[in-house]
């Protein structure tokens, strides 16, 4: 009998841990494919198999250009075993969104789904450049193009037993940020940052040992607070290929979905077509990314009193800070929760002194899942790093009781007439409108007054909102330099690959169209 010869804290003890202890549980369900963790296990096994037949070693890097799909999770896991480094890409992304983050980490392979390897044609020169030696192709037509095909390189592999000795704080995959505020940069976590928000993360949603979970954020940007916890729990990963409102409660009912993770703005869509009678097997849903309006998670609890809500706090460069229990839905509605296990916070002052309770300022937080910089750029590390903090770039101020209360992104704020205006309080009252579903407010250079509040509105489905009735609507809410300069009402706003409002999109594309009418 041949064992693994080397072990530690490792990613993909994960899935190992997971197999060894559920090995005939239904580890992923993918439309009609359904695997055991017995089975992905072998299958990650295969693929590191693979990659060491194919001349992949520690620290290389193996990019994934693909979809959600099951097999997301074998090549995660799969590339540990060998101490290589995944980089998982957005699979939204233009080619030259790819051929930046593949040129900066310059992987040695690269797995791309059928609509990416289209992107590819014509692209050898370019992926040459960027260090590529193997490009693998999923789906049936792999065989006939002009990539190899990712089924038959698992295929006619071994599986890889070995486990190349790694340390902890050895890069174990860089997570690409969503660019909402500007340029993706790729955030490297350590074997050891991985596995600690696996283990809070667990805990502080309250993860039991049943849970059939379901994934329609897509893996590459929900990988850690989603794949990574419930796999260290055993849990049944059921994958969607893409967010879908009715499918969510066909795949609840279909597959006994015990929990799953979201965001505001899925869970508005989501709630929009709730059935009358609710599956009886969903106990809790979790969401973080974004500020939650308060009308909605008011009618979240009131419409699914059977679930247990959980906000958390955090992002890509390190996940676990904060949590909002299920208790505190209503009774600190409007607040992001406390610091979670291990995770340490403070507010900086405009003088760069500790904030007072109360004293709004920038939000300076560490955690074991504290991310090791970004790749190969030393400089955007910097900006973000103070003495082994990390500043998140998000306003905000602790209240009375201990409560984090979100008063908006640093880069995000509007000078108005030399005052502040923080476009999330703008957001929230307009949000508060019944005719409002959603809302984007942010600052255009003015002439006068050099930034002028813009807000952009999506109408509640079925009714209509006029700009005078929104702008009467904030006057009486708000203090006039808040009120918005100009209310847009548009059928949609363009979203970041986790369904984020792009607020850079937002003010470029939005208003250029808004224009030229």
């Amino acid at each position: 009998m041949t064992l693994p010869r080397s072990g530690g804290q490792r990613l993909d003890n994960l899935l190992s841990r997971a197999a060894q202890s559920h090995p005939q549980r239904e580890a992923v369900v993918f439309g009609d494919v359904s695997r055991t963790y017995a089975e992905v296990h072998d299958r990650a096994c295969r693929f590191a198999g693979a990659l060491a037949a194919a001349g992949i070693h520690a620290g290389d890097r193996v990019a994934f250009w693909i979809p959600n799909m099951p097999e997301f999770v074998e090549i995660l896991f799969g590339i540990s075993k060998l101490a290589a480094i995944g980089v998982p890409l957005d699979h939204w992304w233009t080619w030259d969104n790819a051929q930046t983050a593949l040129q900066q980490t310059r992987p040695r392979v690269l797995i791309v789904g059928a609509s990416q390897a289209e992107l590819l044609a014509g692209q050898q020169q370019a992926l040459a450049a960027a260090g590529i030696e193997l490009v693998l192709r999923m789906g049936e037509a792999a065989d006939s193009s002009e990539h190899g095909s990712y089924s038959n390189f698992l295929a006619s592999a071994q599986p890889w037993l070995e486990l190349a000795p790694l340390q902890p704080e050895d890069p174990a995959v860089i997570f690409f940020t969503s660019g909402s505020t500007g340029r993706s940069k790729g955030a490297v976590h350590t074997h050891r940052s991985l596995l600690s928000a696996a283990a809070t993360m667990s805990v502080e949603l309250g993860l039991e040992d049943d849970e059939r979970t379901l994934h329609f954020l897509p893996l590459f940007s929900s990988c850690m607070e989603h794949l990574l916890p419930l796999t260290y729990m055993g849990a049944t990963h059921v994958i969607l290929p893409k967010f879908d409102a009715v499918g969510v409660w066909e795949a609840i009912e279909k597959h006994g979905v015990t929990h799953f993770d979201a965001i505001p703005t899925t869970l508005r869509r989501i709630l929009d077509v709730a059935p009358a009678t609710l599956p009886t097997s969903l106990r809790s849903i979790s969401y973080a990314s974004e500020r939650m309006p308060d009308p909605l998670i008011k009618a979240l609890v009131e419409r699914m009193p059977g679930v247990k809500f959980v906000q958390f706090y955090g992002m890509m460069e390190q996940l676990c800070l904060t949590v909002l229990e299920p208790a505190d839905q209503i009774r600190r509605i409007g607040t992001i929760g406390r610091p979670m296990q291990g995770a340490e916070l403070y507010v900086l002052n405009a003088d760069g002194n500790r904030a007072a309770r109360g004293e709004s300022g920038e939000i300076v937080g560490r955690s074991p899942s504290l991310f090791a910089g970004y790749w190969l750029d030393d400089e955007a590390t910097a900006r973000v790093m103070l003495d082994g903090w990390m500043k998140t770039g998000d306003i905000g101020h602790f209240e009375a009781d201990g409560f984090l209360k979100l008063d908006g992104r640093a880069k995000e704020i509007i000078k108005s007439g030399g005052l502040t205006v923080i476009p999330s309080e703008v957001e929230h009252v307009l949000t508060h409108h019944p005719g409002v579903s959603e809302a984007a407010v942010v600052g255009i250079p003015d002439d006068v007054w050099g930034e002028a509040v813009h807000a952009f509105v999506i109408p509640v489905a079925g009714l209509s909102v006029t700009e005078s009735e929104l702008k009467t609507f904030c006057r009486e809410r708000l203090a006039s330099y808040k009120t918005p300069k100009a209310i847009h009402v548009v059928a949609e706003l363009p979203t970041t690959g986790i369904g984020k409002i792009a607020r850079n999109q937002v003010r470029e594309q939005i208003l250029a169209q808004v224009k030229s009418v």
